[in-house]
C-alpha cells in the first residue's frame, strides 16, 4: 500500500476513531487502527475495542492499494508533529510502515489486516433516519442521569425506544430519572428497544452536529449509527430496563415556576456549604417565593430567596444539589417548572416539551 495523505484530514479521522481504540486490552491488535484503501481515492480507518467500533473514510491519493493496522497512539502522535501539508505512507511486504515527507522519516511495525475484528455492515431494509440535532439534544437531556455503578449494569446506558413514530430516550441511576419523548414523522413502522452503553453515547455526541440526519440501524445485539462518512457500531446492553413510567409521581401538591439560570446559580451557591455529612440543600416552597438554604455544622450556612410563581401547598424538601445542577444546566430553557407532591416523594423538573426529570429527595438533618 502506498498513499499520499493530507495531514489535517488524516488527523481528524484518526481522532474520531481513537475513541473506540482499546489501550488496555491484552490483544495487541485492538490498540491498532485498520487503514485500508476502498478503490475510490479514499481510505477507510477503523478502530474497535470489541464493544464499540468506529469507521471513518477520508479522501487520499492512492498510489498502490492495500491494508495495514498501525498502533493508533503512535501514528497519531507522529502525524501530529509533522509540518502542514502532504505526507507519504508506505507499507512494505513485511508489514513495516514508513511515514515520510521531504525532511522527516519514521518507520513503524504494523500488523496485517487478517486478525483485525470484522464489524457488522448496516442492513438497508431496517434503518431509521433522525435529525442529528434532535438526537443530540435528547442525549444531552438524559445522559447525565446514567448510573456508573457497575453492579447495576443494565443502568449503565440510555434506553432508546422507537415505536409508533415516537422516540423515547430514558436514563436513570435509581435516584433520578431523565426522560424525553419526541415525534418522528418519518419513522413509519420502524421499531427498536435498545440500551446503548454510556461510552457509545459519549462518542456519538462527539460526531453529531446541528445539521443533517443520523441513520440508526439495528443488527442483532448491536446498533449502527451512520453520520456522513462516519459509522459508529456498538454492542447493546442486554437485560430489562426498569419500568420508568412507574417512577413518575401522579399527583402534584405544589408547583413552582422559576427562572432557570437564577435557580441554577442559587443552587450552585447553596452547594458550596454542603458536606459529606450534610449533602442536601433545602427548598422552602411558599407563596410567591422559594427559599434555598444549606447548612453544614463544620462549614457554616447559606440562605437565598428567589422570586417564584408558586401554586398549591407550602412544602419543605431536601435534594442533592448536584442532581438539580445537572438538569438545570442541560435543559436549555429560560423557565422551568418544579412539581412537588410530598417531602418524601420525588419532584419533577420540566422545561422543554416532552421532557421531564424525576429527582428523589434527601432527608434533611
Amino acid at each position: 500500500m502506498k498513499l499520499r495523505v493530507e495531514k489535517e484530514s488524516f488527523l481528524k479521522a484518526v481522532g474520531i476513531i481513537s475513541g473506540a481504540v482499546s489501550q488496555r486490552s491484552t490483544m495487541q491488535i485492538l490498540a491498532n487502527i485498520l487503514i485500508e484503501t476502498t478503490g475510490k481515492d479514499q481510505i477507510r480507518l477503523t478502530g474497535t475495542d470489541l464493544e464499540l467500533g468506529i469507521v471513518c473514510t477520508t479522501a487520499t491519493e492512492i498510489l498502490e492499494e492495500g491494508s495495514i493496522t498501525i498502533p493508533a497512539k503512535k501514528i497519531h502522535d507522529i502525524v501530529k508533529e509533522l509540518p502542514q501539508g502532504i505526507f507519504e505512507l508506505v507499507v512494505a511486504k513485511n508489514n513495516t510502515v514508513t511515514i515520510k515527507n521531504e525532511k522527516s522519516y519514521f518507520k513503524l511495525v504494523g500488523l496485517p489486516k487478517d486478525d483485525f475484528p470484522k464489524l457488522p455492515e448496516p442492513q438497508k431494509e431496517s434503518s431509521l433516519e433522525v435529525e442529528q440535532k434532535l438526537l443530540k439534544e435528547s442525549l444531552a437531556l438524559t445522559t447525565f442521569a446514567v448510573s456508573h455503578d457497575e453492579t447495576r449494569y443494565v443502568l449503565n446506558g440510555v434506553l432508546c425506544l422507537v415505536e409508533n413514530k415516537i422516540i423515547k430516550i430514558v436514563a436513570t441511576d435509581g435516584r433520578r430519572l431523565a426522560y424525553v419523548k419526541k415525534e418522528l414523522p418519518t419513522a413509519g413502522n420502524f421499531k427498536i428497544e435498545a440500551i446503548i452503553p454510556t461510552k457509545t453515547v459519549q462518542e456519538l455526541n462527539k460526531i453529531l452536529g446541528e445539521q443533517g440526519t443520523v441513520k440508526i440501524t439495528p443488527v442483532g445485539n448491536q446498533v449502527i449509527f451512520s453520520v456522513g462518512d462516519i459509522q459508529l457500531v456498538s454492542r447493546l446492553i442486554e437485560g430489562h430496563f426498569p419500568n420508568y413510567e412507574q417512577v413518575v409521581p401522579k399527583e402534584e401538591k405544589a408547583v413552582a415556576i422559576l427562572d432557570c439560570q437564577k435557580f441554577l446559580s442559587a443552587v450552585r451557591r447553596a452547594s458550596l456549604l454542603t458536606s459529606p455529612e450534610s449533602q442536601a440543600v433545602k427548598l422552602d416552597v411558599t407563596k410567591n417565593k422559594l427559599l434555598i438554604s444549606s447548612r453544614s455544622p463544620n462549614l457554616g450556612e447559606s440562605r437565598e430567596e428567589l422570586d417564584s410563581e408558586v401554586k398549591g401547598d407550602d412544602i419543605v424538601i431536601g435534594f442533592n444539589p448536584n442532581y438539580l445542577i445537572d438538569v438545570l444546566r442541560n435543559i436549555g430553557v429560560d423557565t422551568v417548572t418544579v412539581s412537588f407532591s410530598h417531602p418524601d416523594k420525588p419532584a419533577i423538573v420540566r422545561g422543554k416539551e416532552g421532557y421531564l426529570c424525576v429527582i428523589m429527595p434527601m432527608q434533611l438533618n
